[in-house]
């Protein structure tokens, strides 16, 4: 800002000591009459203060000798906002997402902004509702992934056009949330097949199910209905691919037998696995 100090004459022994000066610095102040007086000054950084004023001494006289004699030895009040806006915290309530699940974005900011948009939110494959603040502090919105989409690698980035209500732009290097995974790929069953399908007594028939991916929580017991036989605790060796033994029951005759697989089973995300 630029200090402008005008006398009603020229005055002797006026020097920038006699300029009480808060909260920055104030460059060597120069006149070619001495009557009207300039310089610069300079807020100090990191500094938020409402009430700031210049104060004149009065140690200066005319070049007669004669002190001052009016009142006025202080500028107007000036308001200072030198602190740059921070990010306090950029998260996500839920950084495991699955098919059905949605997360709160909440950014909280070290004060008020100005400028800011949802569209300052760089996402990545999902969708954020628009964000809401009460305070332009904290702000909060809803990100969505995108189905059948697994990624273990996800973050969501801010922008920094925006500004705190002074004006002043982002300094801070908080810009991105912490990783989160996304798995909402629903897990299918490639096949589900036997390796005989004509049985007489004594057969037995090696039955294999091949998942889209590892699944959890399958057991053949619980899982696999057998009609007309009964079908070993089925095995794996990565949690993909699966077989057992099917054993027909003694004196059956039946041209119309399936086995049926239930769908208590997840991914290792926790999605559900097909109706049907």
């Amino acid at each position: 800002s630029t200090v402008t100090i005008v006398f009603s004459e020229a005055v002797a022994g006026f020097a920038n000591s006699d300029v009480t000066v808060v909260n920055g610095a104030l460059t060597t102040m120069t006149s070619s009459n001495n009557i009207t007086w300039t310089g610069t000054y300079t807020p100090t950084a990191g500094v938020e203060d409402a009430t700031n004023v210049l104060t004149l001494g009065t140690a200066w006289t005319d070049t007669a000798g004669n002190a001052y004699g009016g009142s006025s030895t202080a500028t107007a009040n000036f308001t200072i906002d030198t602190t740059p806006p921070t990010i306090s915290s950029f998260t996500m309530s839920d950084v495991a997402l699955k098919s059905g699940d949605t997360s709160t974005v909440t950014i909280v900011f070290s004060e008020a902004v100005a400028g800011f948009a949802s569209d300052d939110v760089a996402v990545v494959n999902g969708a954020l509702s628009s964000m809401t603040s009460s305070n332009n502090i904290t702000w909060t919105g809803t990100y969505t992934p995108t189905a059948n989409v697994e990624d273990a690698t996800n973050v969501l980035t801010l922008a920094t056009t925006w500004t705190d209500t002074a004006g002043n732009p982002y300094e801070g290097s908080v810009t991105t949330t912490a990783n989160f995974t996304i798995d909402t790929a629903l897990p299918t069953v490639t096949s589900f097949t036997m390796s005989d399908t004509d049985l007489k007594s004594g057969d037995t028939s090696t039955v294999t199910i091949i998942f889209s991916e590892v699944v959890a929580a399958f057991a053949s017991d619980d899982d696999v209905t057998a009609p007309n036989g009964t079908l070993t605790s089925m095995t794996s060796s990565n949690n993909i691919t699966w077989t057992g033994t099917y054993t027909p029951t003694a004196n059956v005759e039946d041209a119309t037998n399936v086995l049926t697989l239930a769908t208590s089973y997840t991914d290792t995300a926790g999605n559900a696995g097909p109706s049907a």
